[in-house]
This record gives C-alpha cells, sequence and structure tokens, in this order.
C-alpha cells in the first residue's frame, strides 16, 4: 500500500494515522512533549476557479516543497485531504508549535508560485493542539481541528492554539496565537 500522496509526495492520511499513533504512545510513555498542527489553505476553491485545477495542484505542490524546507526531519506532515495538512511535532510544546506555524505563515505571504508570469499567494488558518491535553491521538487532532476552526471562523491566515479549560478557568478553551 502506498504511504504518500500522489500529488504532493507528502505522507497521506492512512500512513499519518499509523506513525502518529506510534509517537504518541511513545511520548506518553516517556513523558516527551508533543504538538500537532492543522492547516487549511483559505478559500481554495477560487485558486482552482481563478487558475484552473492544474494550478491549484501546482499550488498545493509548492506548498509540500515549502513545508519540507521549513520542518525537521522528525516531523511528521502529511496531506490529510484536499488542501488540508497534518504535522506532528515530536519535542515541541505548544509555545514551540506556534513558532513553527508562525514560520509557516510568515513563508505564505509571498507568492507560493511563479509560473509563466502569474504569481499565487494563498494564506493559511492553523490551529495547534499539545498532547498533554489529550487522552489519545483521536483528541488531540480534533482539539487541533476545533482551534483550525475557531481560526477560520474569527480570523483566517493566522494561528490559534487549544487550550484546555482546567489550564485556563474562566476563559474559553480557544485562545490566539498570532505572534
Amino acid at each position: 500500500m502506498a504511504i504518500t500522496d500522489p500529488l504532493t509526495g507528502l505522507y497521506n492520511r492512512r500512513h499519518f494515522f499509523e506513525a502518529a499513533r506510534v509517537e504518541f504512545e511513545r511520548s506518553r510513555r516517556y513523558q516527551h512533549k508533543l504538538a500537532l498542527i492543522m492547516m487549511d489553505v483559505d478559500y481554495f476553491k477560487q485558486v482552482n476557479d481563478r487558475h484552473g485545477h492544474m494550478v491549484g495542484d501546482a499550488v498545493l505542490l509548492a506548498m509540500a516543497r515549502l513545508f519540507n524546507e521549513k520542518l525537521r526531519e522528525v516531523d511528521l506532515i502529511a496531506r490529510y485531504g484536499g488542501e488540508e495538512f497534518v504535522i506532528l511535532l515530536p519535542e515541541t510544546d505548544t509555545e514551540n508549535a506556534i513558532q513553527v506555524a508562525e514560520r509557516l505563515r510568515q513563508a505564505l505571504l509571498e507568492p507560493i508560485l511563479r509560473q509563466n508570469g502569474l504569481e499565487v499567494t494563498v494564506s493559511i488558518s492553523f490551529g495547534i493542539a499539545d498532547a498533554r491535553d489529550a487522552v489519545d491521538l483521536e483528541s488531540l487532532i480534533h482539539h487541533a481541528d476545533e482551534a483550525l476552526y475557531s481560526t477560520k471562523a474569527t480570523r483566517r491566515g493566522m494561528v490559534t492554539a487549544w487550550m484546555s479549560q482546567e489550564s485556563l478557568p474562566g476563559f474559553p478553551p480557544l485562545v490566539g496565537g498570532d505572534s
């Protein structure tokens, strides 16, 4: 069975879950830091509608290259869905995951694709979760997804970190992290 996405060359969702489960259990067992970033390209349909699906595919491929350049070899990155990506960051806490997401966000302020006189710029919304707040991999993903949806609902193209209500009594569970 294939473990990579045929378009981007990143890991596919199935392989991500297999590898992430192992990494999550390792972080639990040895009490190591672990964070997860969910990312979604804002208004990606407009890229496809305006420039065509071939350009949309070229944008996704360029993003995959950028992620590979900006991330560590130990980071696990996968194409999660159409224009949604996920990154598992071993030995990383929420604060450092916010820095990683912010570095990616800043890199995307420049056009991601320059091709035949065409320049395409995209923004990405980010949601971050920390394994210390999760009972299992599914809840870690769910927390990052909730943070991502909060970002998309309030301020696209930014970073939001999920925080448990226990860690912030009296505050909502989602706290912005747009450094």
